[in-house]
């Protein structure tokens, strides 16, 4: 990245992912997002070529992804998932807490299926390696109302094992979102445009 800057090359960047991704927010619409935050990063250096986030979206998981990528889906784009994917420089995931949550919701969490989840993650990291040569940030599971500390320790670890494997950038939001501050109330999930803020920095501090 930084003989990119020193180059003055310009930066393709792809969002991936759920309503985490694109800034859900708790009155059902696309605020802010920490993805938002990376583009304005990149246009205020001059440095952004184009930013593509048309496969983020509420209730997105992976096993929808993985079709998408399969199936070389096209959205609101000229071009179609493989080659959004592949031209790009950078691409940002965060997909999963969402899935998760409504998993809890249904009493469907159980070992079983977090053994799946985990799996399906690693399947969907390495589809991505095959299409791309992109630094690829992972963003990280954090704990709420629905989703308990234990099950967070547990797939953080596993993303962090998927990161290394992949030579991957994990981006560990856990510690940020203990503070409440950044939810509207106990019950929401989806935090404010403060903590996407927080979560961009991180992003660019690891670049």
């Amino acid at each position: 990245m930084i003989y990119m800057f020193n180059r003055n090359e310009k930066i393709s960047i792809m969002a991936i992912g759920d309503g985490i991704s694109s800034g859900e927010t708790s009155y059902n619409i696309d605020g802010i997002s920490y993805n938002d935050y990376l583009k304005e990063y990149f246009e205020n250096k001059r440095l952004l070529k184009n930013y593509n986030n048309s496969f983020t979206m509420k209730n997105y998981n992976i096993t929808n992804l993985l079709y998408d990528i399969k199936n070389n889906v096209k959205k609101n784009n000229k071009l179609n998932i493989k080659q959004l994917i592949h031209n790009a420089d950078i691409v940002t995931i965060a997909i999963g807490e969402e899935e998760l949550i409504k998993a809890v919701m249904t009493k469907d969490l159980k070992e079983e299926y977090l053994k799946e989840f985990i799996y399906k993650y690693d399947k969907l990291i390495l589809s991505l390696k095959e299409i791309t040569e992109a630094k690829i940030f992972i963003v990280g599971f954090y704990e709420n109302e629905y989703l308990s500390k234990r099950n967070v320790i547990i797939l953080n670890a596993n993303l962090r094992n998927i990161a290394l494997k992949y030579d991957l950038v994990f981006i560990d939001i856990s510690d940020l979102l203990i503070n409440k501050g950044y939810f509207l109330n106990k019950k929401d999930y989806y935090f404010n445009y403060k903590a996407h803020e927080e979560i961009a920095k991180m992003i660019i501090n690891s670049l």
